[in-house]
């Protein structure tokens, strides 16, 4: 079977839609798909480039708002030359789903996330929200095949008035590499973050975006700090990839105009076995995500056995397992609760969930069934 992606962004672009992208792809080849890939050239790739057995088109398409603007002339030699299309929300799924209706391809429409009201919290110009959740409606009303990655997910696509022909759940997969390589990298967080061996290391990793709580989780460390003698008890340790460029000079300004360097620490991102090996060694990870589609921090932390409090936004409630906790969606007050519950008794009142799996075999045989579906 052919299948052209026609998606906003792609590796080496950094994020979790795009490592979903790939993954997949990268499966798909290996069961004998052949794919094309055309993406924006917004990870530093332009023209034509052999990925993992599959071509990859990055194309100068020009960007609004971090969003490329697709070119017709870019995508449709590519919708002719395939079986089918899938495409991903949001600045590709329009010109994509037209195109492949015009050329009679059927067309499936990954959706991460739909933001809905959402839009007001992370917009502070309630014009330009407006806008953001009038254009995502019309997003979805146009998709007539959906693929969505989270019962979240899909509840969202139905409450703001998704209406089409399938709606498919499909998880993402983990690709954690093997356990003997993580343990063998030359990495331990405790001396990563000088954490004493009296003190509890607390990590957060990933992007410093808002949507991922950032600001959420300081200002509950704020609040904590404020009520309690933190020194000697606790690190608040931060793994921060390097965009939003603009959310992580905002982290580092708040850090110090709060006087909380001496408890939070700060370090950029790491080679994915020694990220790896940090994150299993933290004492917790927090994740305090506003919206979340699947959530690739909080699945991996569980699957290195580490403790988690989570917001309960989102996907993370289907996805978070092991020793958990649950707090309310960006309510830093109730955060610090959970901190310094964890603080001064450890996991005694954390819930035991069942571990879950997301196998890569199983999800790539579920891509499978929904393309032959079609």
């Amino acid at each position: 079977m052919k299948l052209t992606w026609i998606v906003p962004h792609f590796p080496p672009h950094v994020g979790g839609g795009e490592k979903l992208y790939c993954d997949v792809c990268s499966e798909l080849v290996k069961r004998g798909f052949d794919i094309r890939v055309v993406t924006s050239a917004s990870g530093g790739l332009k023209g034509h480039y052999r990925i993992k057995g599959m071509d990859v088109y990055y194309c100068d398409w020009p960007m609004l708002f971090g969003h490329p603007i697709v070119r017709f002339k870019d995508i449709i030699r590519h919708i002719k030359w395939c079986d089918i299309v899938h495409t991903a929300i949001y600045s590709t799924a329009i010109k994509t789903n037209l195109a492949a209706a015009l050329l009679g391809k059927k067309c499936v429409t990954t959706i991460h996330e739909v933001m809905g009201d959402k839009w007001f919290f992370f917009e502070k110009n309630r014009l330009k929200a407006m806008a953001f959740k009038i254009y995502e409606k019309l997003i979805i009303s146009l998709c007539s095949y959906v693929h969505v990655i989270s019962e979240a997910t899909a509840a969202d696509f139905k409450k703001y008035g998704g209406r089409c022909r399938r709606l498919f759940k499909i998880y993402c997969f983990l690709d954690l590499p093997p356990k003997s390589l993580i343990e063998k990298a030359d990495i331990e967080f405790k001396e990563l973050f000088s954490v004493k061996p009296e003190e509890k290391g607390i990590l957060y990793f990933g992007r410093p975006a808002k949507n991922k709580g950032i600001f959420v989780l300081l200002k509950a460390i704020r609040l904590f700090a404020s009520k309690a003698d933190i020194n000697g008890k606790a690190v608040f340790c931060m793994i921060l990839a390097d965009e939003p460029a603009d959310c992580r000079k905002k982290v580092l300004e708040y850090i110090d105009q709060n006087n909380m360097s001496s408890f939070v620490r700060v370090i950029p991102s790491l080679p994915r076995a020694e990220l790896l090996k940090a994150v299993s060694g933290c004492d917790l990870c927090v994740i305090p995500s506003v919206t979340e589609g699947f959530g690739y921090s909080a699945a991996e932390a569980c699957a290195l056995k580490v403790p988690v409090i989570a917001s309960d936004g989102g996907s993370l409630k289907e996805v978070v397992s092991g020793n958990c906790l649950f707090f309310r969606n960006r309510d830093s007050r109730d955060l610090a609760e959970k901190l310094n519950e964890f603080i001064k008794n450890g996991t005694a009142h954390f819930m035991s969930v069942k571990e879950k799996s997301f196998d890569r075999d199983r999800v790539t045989d579920e891509y499978i069934r929904m393309y032959g579906s079609l």
